[in-house]
């Protein structure tokens, strides 16, 4: 640990708070999305440049950046935290609510980002102290843009030896910090189905090949992926979103497209699901005398695998930083996707979920319009972090 007692590092990080909610809240003003973050990429390496880290920027398209400090030739451990926002229109209410139409941090990035800066700049304050080397990692594109591929692709995993990331969860009590070793959250595909049918007047359908029916058909069809085709013991998720056809009532158009995705918590069970969702969608439009055309995104997800020797190391470090009753193991992975588990491909290290749940009232989920990263909840997951440096590397 390099600070001389629990007691000091309480006491710094209660007196930054003030200044890290000020900055929490400025960010969640002005909310940017994927690979558009170019005011919040300037507000972030100003202020760990004030803080006396050495900034890096121009990843990931340009937003991206990194921020180093620390001893030369020592192992690295690297943190990161999103920056993008949702294309969500905020209705909280709030004094410092969106200022941007149709845009907000409904997922708790503005959060992520404070509370990481609100670490470098402790950090920097006893880097003469420390026994590694630290790379804060500022990530753009998280929201359905792997923005985590693109970064891990240029580098900023180069060197490292441990690689932690964090997200607000509502799900769990404010401020503890929840773990799962193993697979813990899903991989994700986003796919788009076509179907070509032929269209006709509505009063004589047996004149076309109604894709509307197919599609119908299709949805259900692909409902039996988990259902009769995957075994209990491993999870998945197939959901339709979207079904968009026809422009009039009483006309039969000539093809309509289904989008939805596809949520696993293994490669082999990614692999075998968007086999099946071919196979159905092709089979079923084909017994039906039409066609159907399938595409997965290219943006799609892996699964996140935490390092279990990381985790039992993260496990030591925070609750001798927060105490034993903050830290807790969950019970089951997410099907919620991220895309840290392109980082943890590379790099052992794990992904943590820090309780924002408040003890009174109601807590809105993540990417709903009423959502709010909770303020109370930003000195755990500052604490979460310096002890993960400071224990970093273990010895003995």
């Amino acid at each position: 640990m390099f600070f001389s007692s629990q007691k000091r590092m309480n006491a710094e990080v209660a007196a930054l708070l003030p200044q890290i909610m000020e900055f929490r809240h400025r960010l969640h003003r002005h909310p940017e999305i994927r690979y558009e973050e170019h005011w919040t990429s300037d507000r972030i390496a100003e202020y760990l440049a004030e803080a006396g880290i050495t900034v890096k920027r121009g990843y990931a398209g340009g937003t991206g950046l990194i921020g180093e400090i620390g001893p030369d030739n020592s192992p690295v451990i690297a943190l990161r935290a999103d920056m993008d926002g949702l294309e969500i229109e905020e209705k909280t209410g709030l004094a410092y609510a969106s200022e941007i139409s149709g845009r907000m941090h409904a997922c708790g990035h503005d959060g992520h980002m404070a509370m990481l800066c609100g670490a470098a700049a402790v950090v920097a304050r006893h880097a003469k102290d420390l026994r590694c080397r630290v790379r804060f990692i500022f990530q753009p594109g998280e929201e359905m843009a792997a923005g985590g591929r693109r970064m891990v692709e240029e580098g900023v995993l180069d060197g490292v030896t441990a690689a932690f990331g964090m997200h607000g969860w509502p799900e769990f009590p404010e401020g503890t910090v929840y773990l799962r070793p193993g697979y813990a959250m899903a991989g994700a595909d986003w796919f788009t189905i076509t179907i070509q049918g032929k269209g006709c007047h509505g009063a004589a359908p047996e004149a076309g090949i109604d894709p509307i029916v197919i599609a119908a058909h299709v949805v259900l069809g692909l409902q039996t992926i988990v259902s009769r085709e995957m075994s209990p013991c491993k999870p998945a998720v197939v959901s339709v979103g979207r079904i968009q056809a026809g422009t009039a009532a009483n006309s039969i158009p000539d093809n309509a497209t289904l989008s939805g995705t596809v949520r696993t918590l293994t490669p082999e069970t990614q692999k075998k699901v968007r086999s099946a969702v071919e196979r159905i969608a092709t089979g079923t439009a084909s017994s039906h005398r039409a066609t159907a055309s399938v595409q997965f995104d290219s943006n799609h997800y892996a699964p996140l695998y935490n390092d279990p020797k990381m985790c039992a190391f993260a496990r030591r470090a925070i609750q001798n930083a927060l105490g034993g009753e903050a830290f807790r193991e969950a019970d089951c992975p997410s099907m919620a996707a991220e895309d840290f588990a392109f980082y943890l491909r590379q790099t052992p290290g794990a992904f943590l979920w820090l309780g924002t749940r408040r003890p009174m009232g109601d807590t809105p989920g993540l990417h709903s319009p009423f959502f709010d990263f909770n303020d109370a909840a930003l000195s755990a997951g500052i604490h979460t972090w310096l002890s993960l440096v400071g224990a970093y590397p273990e010895t003995g």
